[in-house]
């Protein structure tokens, strides 16, 4: 098969996936859709392996759990606090950011490292520029993290990955 070929095939895998997702998380009223082609990017960026899915979301996961826990300590710090909210979001930052290194690093079979605090900045961009309810945008955003790695990022790279394979055995038959 050529180059040309599988790059037409994985573009139309991605056009026909993708696009799906995102009518499909907002038929069902999710409000975070986009956040699945985040994670089916990294997933993509950590070499498309089937064997890293688990790791990748749950890397993900633990980071859009730490978000939540960073937004709960922020708001149970700030009005208690005698100095700027700058240097109290940089102190609880750079605490979790510490503790989340650890944690991926020693359980690194368990959690992406990547992941984890990709999942944790996108959860905290969202968290921050929403008005709506922080535990229904906590699911809303893991359902779509899980989504991006396995029904985007899995199922367009293993589909890929057969159909290329399928394609050059067939022409070896032909032979």
């Amino acid at each position: 098969m050529s180059k040309g070929k599988i790059v037409l095939l994985l573009a139309i895998l991605i056009a026909l996936i993708a696009p799906f997702w995102a009518a499909a998380s907002g038929a069902l009223g999710l409000l975070t859709g986009p956040v699945a082609l985040i994670s089916a990017g990294l997933y993509v960026a950590n070499g498309c392996n089937v064997k890293n899915g688990l790791k990748i979301t749950l890397g993900f996961l633990a980071g859009n759990v730490w978000a939540y826990f960073v937004m709960l300590c922020m708001g149970a710090l700030a009005p208690n606090i005698g100095f700027s909210p700058y240097l109290l979001l940089f102190i609880v930052l750079f605490v979790f950011v510490i503790v989340a290194v650890f944690i991926a690093s020693y359980l690194d079979k368990i959690f992406d490292l990547s992941a984890w605090l990709s999942g944790w900045a996108v959860t905290l961009t969202i968290m921050n520029l929403s008005t709506h309810d922080q535990l229904t945008l906590l699911w809303q955003i893991a359902v779509a993290m899980v989504a991006g790695v396995w029904f985007v990022g899995v199922l367009i790279t293993s589909t890929h990955k057969y159909l290329v394979g399928k394609a050059s055995k067939n022409k070896q038959s032909a032979k």
